[in-house]
């Protein structure tokens, strides 16, 4: 069954979160939203942001060992402090709301300072919505073998 999309279905809404994106990468950076982006759509198996994001890290020229490295960002070599306290967040504030302990906030605070900690609660939640959108609408990414 074809689902509209929200950008036909409702154009000012879909305008008003590209606008939040702006807000976002400007503040957080276009590497550290990606790689937020990119964890919270793999938890969310939102096979079409999956892709988006991947594709945008790698137009970044973020070496590929890191962005295959984001699933398993705990274990892995390859991320800065900023960013592993970036990623617990988004795998926590997806995980649930309110599951963000003392510590994590505190270590927030101090790599990310108060306004970019709180853009990335929002930003956790713009791609939360993100993923309900193309996962609800079955958007595919570009070159999809098989249509949903």
């Amino acid at each position: 069954m074809t689902r509209t999309p929200i950008r036909d279905a409702s154009p000012e809404t879909y305008q008003a979160l590209l606008v939040l994106d702006g807000r976002l990468k400007k503040s957080l950076g276009p590497v550290l939203y990606d790689l937020v982006k990119l964890r919270a759509s793999q938890l969310n198996g939102c096979a079409y942001c999956v892709d988006m994001h991947a594709t945008d890290l790698e137009r970044r020229r973020v070496p590929t060992r890191k962005i295959h490295g984001v699933g398993a960002w705990q274990e892995s070599p390859f991320f800065e402090p900023e960013e592993r306290v970036a990623l617990a967040f988004a795998e926590t504030l997806t995980g649930g709301i309110g599951a963000v302990g003392d510590e994590l906030w505190a270590e927030a605070g101090r790599l990310l300072g108060e306004e970019r900690r709180a853009d990335l609660i929002v930003a956790v939640g713009a791609i939360n919505t993100w993923n309900m959108a193309g996962v609800t609408t079955h958007l595919q990414p570009e070159g999809a073998l098989v249509e949903a």
